[in-house]
Order: structure tokens, then C-alpha cells, then sequence
């Protein structure tokens, strides 16, 4: 077996048409790891504004693709280039305040059952995002996909997202958009579920994670920032599909030996029917921005 290396945080960073999020990132990331080194791991899902040129000019180990193998995919294929005892995958679109990493790190050590933890995520103007939430029933995920977009502060969409908290907690999911794993967790588990092409991969590794008797826990006393959909403002119809098909997806696997997991067809035409009419709203945005 490998020697691993526990000095070191091994950074794993999909990167699709990220090079302008990228620059920010970078420059955050010494001052959020220290004093841990960093090992820098870049898979490169084809973009075409030079994105991997960038992680390499600042000495990353680059893997580019020659196909979008997605999100998990590319997760494990950076997780498998690094020797580090801790995995960090973070998206080019967060930016790092100091000792944020470094922090996850020393509450992770509190405890060897910890898994997976996250910080708590603000959005660049400062608000809320919320992390630490709960994995829906059928009832509070149903009008959550209809009332959510148009009243965010819905009593279903509230319960999903859950109540901040204020201390150290155990909770179901953690926004996949900063995570840190203890490598022999990540392992454990099998990795990132590859079946997962882009959305709810975190929800799954949580779920792997709790049926496999880690803690996935959210640490509020660190925060990072975070400008939403970074990699895929360039394909908001891609995002549509990926989010729905995921979303059902994760709904059999989460539903799997229960009788909820009957209601599978009926949940599947009503992703249906509400992609469509995401399709629908995202074509007449465009056309409003062509003017």
C-alpha cells in the first residue's frame, strides 16, 4: 500500500470553462491550507478557454481529458493522482478565506469517524448559502422543485434547507462545492459515484457515507465564498438536464428496499414536466438578453 502523505491537502479541481474563476481561486489557496502543503490535482473536462493552462502556470499537475467524463468521474481520477490523506475538492468558482482548510482540518482530527465536512458558504455579496441540509422526503422535495423558484421562503423549501447552525454538527449533505475527506473514508466508500454526471454527486456521497457509519458534519465556524454555477453559465440547457436526471436518480438510490421507491414513475414525470418548463424559462432568458 502507498505511503500517504497527512502534511498534505491534496486539492482536487474539475475544471469546464473556468479561466475566469480561476485566478481568484488560486490566489486564495495558500492562506486558506497553511501551514499544510498542497498538493494541486487539475482534471480538465475539454474546456476551451484555457483553463488547465492556467492551473499549470501555477504549478499544478494537469489531466486533461479528452472527453467530459463529468463530475464525479473526474473527482476520482484527481483523488487517484494525489497521495494526500486529505482530499479537498473545491469548485474554481469559491474563493478560500485564511485557514478555512486548514480549520476543517483540525475539527476533522477531533474525531477518526468524521468522513466528510463542509464550511459554511456565503455567495460573493456576502448572503447565506445554504449547506447542511437535510435529504428530502418525497412531499418536502415535490414542492420544493415547484414553490422554490418562485417562493423561496416556503415552509418545504425551508425544512430542506434546514436551520443554520452554530456549532459543529452532524448533518445529512453538505454542498459539494467545498468538501473535505479523509482519504480512508473516500476509499471506504468506493469514491464518487460516477453514475452522477453533474448535481446531487455530493448527496450520494453522503449517503454512502452515513450508510457506511462516517460522519458527514458541517463546521459553521469556517466560511468560504462562493459565485454560484460558475462552469455552467455556459451551458444552462446541460445544467437543466443533468440537475433532473440526477434528481431522480437520487431519489431510487436513496429510496432503495423502501416502498417510496414505487413512487419512482410518478417522480420522474413530474422532473419531467418541471425541466421542461426550466428549458422553457432558460430559451426566453436568452432571447431577452439577445435583446
Amino acid at each position: 500500500m502507498p505511503r500517504r502523505d497527512e502534511k498534505t491537502v491534496g486539492l482536487v479541481l474539475v475544471t469546464y470553462q473556468s479561466a475566469e474563476d480561476l485566478p481568484p481561486f488560486l490566489q486564495t489557496l495558500p492562506g486558506a491550507v497553511g501551514p499544510y502543503a498542497v498538493d494541486l490535482v487539475c482534471v480538465d473536462n475539454v474546456s476551451s478557454d484555457g483553463s488547465a493552462d492556467i492551473v499549470e502556470a501555477a504549478g499544478g499537475q494537469v489531466i486533461r481529458n479528452s472527453r467530459n467524463v463529468g463530475l464525479s468521474a473526474a473527482i476520482n481520477q484527481g483523488a487517484a493522482a494525489t497521495t494526500a490523506d486529505w482530499i479537498l475538492v473545491a469548485n474554481p468558482d469559491t474563493q478560500l478565506e485564511p485557514s478555512s482548510i486548514a480549520g476543517l482540518i483540525e475539527t476533522a482530527e477531533s474525531d477518526d469517524r468524521i468522513g466528510m465536512i463542509g464550511p459554511n458558504i456565503a455567495r460573493l455579496d456576502g448572503t447565506y448559502y445554504p449547506s447542511g441540509r437535510r435529504f428530502p422526503s418525497l412531499g418536502i422535495g415535490l414542492v420544493h422543485a415547484v414553490l422554490g423558484g418562485v417562493w423561496p421562503g416556503n415552509p418545504a423549501t425551508r425544512r430542506y434547507f434546514g436551520t443554520p447552525v452554530t456549532d459543529v454538527a452532524d448533518v445529512d449533505w453538505i454542498s459539494g462545492c467545498c468538501m473535505l475527506f479523509r482519504r480512508e473514508a473516500f476509499e471506504a466508500v468506493g469514491g464518487m459515484d460516477d453514475r452522477y454526471f453533474l448535481y446531487f454527486e455530493e448527496c450520494k456521497m453522503a449517503l454512502d457515507m452515513h450508510r457506511s457509519g462516517w460522519r458527514v458534519v458541517l463546521d459553521p465556524n469556517v466560511v468560504i465564498r462562493h459565485r454560484e454555477g460558475g462552469s455552467m453559465r455556459s451551458a444552462p440547457f446541460r445544467k437543466v438536464r443533468s440537475h433532473h436526471r440526477s434528481a431522480l436518480r437520487f431519489y431510487i438510490d436513496y429510496h432503495q428496499g423502501s416502498p417510496w421507491l414505487l413512487f419512482a414513475p410518478l417522480v420522474a414525470v413530474g422532473l419531467a414536466a418541471r425541466g421542461l418548463i426550466a428549458v422553457a424559462r432558460t430559451a426566453a432568458l436568452q432571447r431577452l438578453s439577445r435583446g
